[in-house]
This record gives C-alpha cells, sequence and structure tokens, in this order.
C-alpha cells in the first residue's frame, strides 16, 4: 500500500517519480516498490491525513523513461539471464529498452497503445490522487518550500535531500515538440486534476 505512518497517523500516497524516495528518507524510511500501490488502502481512510505530491506530467514522463533506462542498463546481465515469464511488468520493459533501438518515440507509441499501463512509473497521477484523496498535496517544483509546509503539519524536524535524482542529460535522444504534444494528450486528464499548464512555453 501507499506508505503507512503509524508515528503521524498519516498516509503518503506515493507517486512513482514525484521525488518519493526523498520524502521517505526525510521522514525516517527506507523505499520499497510496494509503496507505490493504492489497490490496498485501510477502509478507514478517513482517519488518517492523507499527503502526497505531484510533478509536471511531461518532466515525470521523461523522468520515467531515463530511469527505466538506466535501471536496465545496471541491470543488463541479471535482465538477460532470467526467465522472462518470471519478470515483472516493469522489468520486462526494461529488458526491452537495452534489446531494441528505444526511444522517445517508440516508447510514445507503447504508452499510447496501452502498453505501459500496468508500468506504476507510467499511470496517470490521478490514479493516486482518486483513491487515496489526499489533504495536502505538494509540487516536486516547489519541494522545499512544500516538504517545508507539511513538516508543520506533520511536526517533522529532519530536513529533506533530494536522492535518486535522474541525469540531466537524456539517454533516449532529443525530446521533440511532437513528443511533447502527444505526452500532454495521453496526460490530459493529469494536467486538469493536478493544475500544471499543457503549455510547452511553460515546460
Amino acid at each position: 500500500m501507499s506508505l503507512f505512518l503509524p508515528k503521524y497517523n498519516a498516509i503518503f500516497l506515493h507517486i512513482p517519480k514525484c521525488a518519493g524516495q526523498s520524502i521517505e528518507k526525510a521522514l525516517g524510511y527506507k523505499h520499497h516498490h510496494r509503496h507505490h500501490k493504492v489497490n490496498d488502502l485501510p477502509d478507514d481512510l478517513e482517519n488518517y491525513f492523507r499527503f502526497t505530491f505531484v510533478r509536471h506530467p511531461v518532466r515525470r514522463f521523461i523522468s520515467a523513461c531515463n530511469y527505466n533506462l538506466r535501471v536496465a542498463t545496471a541491470t543488463r546481465k541479471q535482465l538477460k539471464r532470467t526467465n522472462s515469464e518470471s519478470l515483472s511488468s516493469s522489468k520486462k520493459y526494461r529488458l526491452h529498452l537495452i534489446t531494441s533501438n528505444s526511444n522517445y518515440d517508440s516508447i510514445i507509441d507503447d504508452l499510447t497503445n496501452g502498453k505501459l499501463k500496468k508500468i506504476p512509473f507510467f499511470k496517470h497521477q490521478k490514479h493516486w490522487l482518486k483513491k487515496g484523496k489526499p489533504q495536502f498535496i505538494g509540487r516536486v517544483e516547489n519541494i522545499d518550500t512544500d516538504f517545508a509546509i507539511l513538516s508543520k503539519i506533520l511536526c517533522i524536524k529532519s530536513k529533506l535531500k533530494r536522492t535518486n535524482k535522474s541525469p540531466n542529460i537524456a539517454s533516449l535522444g532529443n525530446f521533440s515538440k511532437k513528443n511533447f504534444r502527444e505526452v500532454v494528450e495521453y496526460y490530459k486528464e493529469d494536467f486538469i486534476v493536478t493544475g500544471y499548464s499543457p503549455k510547452h512555453s511553460d515546460f
């Protein structure tokens, strides 16, 4: 489930590629990918303070692409020697990334064709927002200020330090304006629920 924090009587709705590992570390918790799940939230959800952080949908998509390629490259040998049938959806796609000539165009094609719908890194942010109904929503782009506000709400004394930051240099080629428009169209509902601008000039 999303990270349950009994000390704070709170639940952190960890949306992948939205600085979740940095936030968990600041809260004193070790990250696990099961924290991305929201399908097993408690029935008494309303009794907990729920919070999350969101990110510009296109920036999140680019970060997800680069992260998965980076992990795929680092675990190349392990992925190749493992029976593909026993791999998770995420690992199967990572294997595909390193065994094909992947770029932003091909990944966006996979995204719009529904091939990535089971992979948490590419799911809509609305998935977590709708089910978790967070009372506090911070933004990755404003993380220092927003985490400071959250710290006051939860009485947290630890400071936030960024971890798992994706490289600034893309490994998948140029991200074109056409790519931008296609990703905006796919995540159009996320732009509505998060309030980010879908204009390229505001990207």
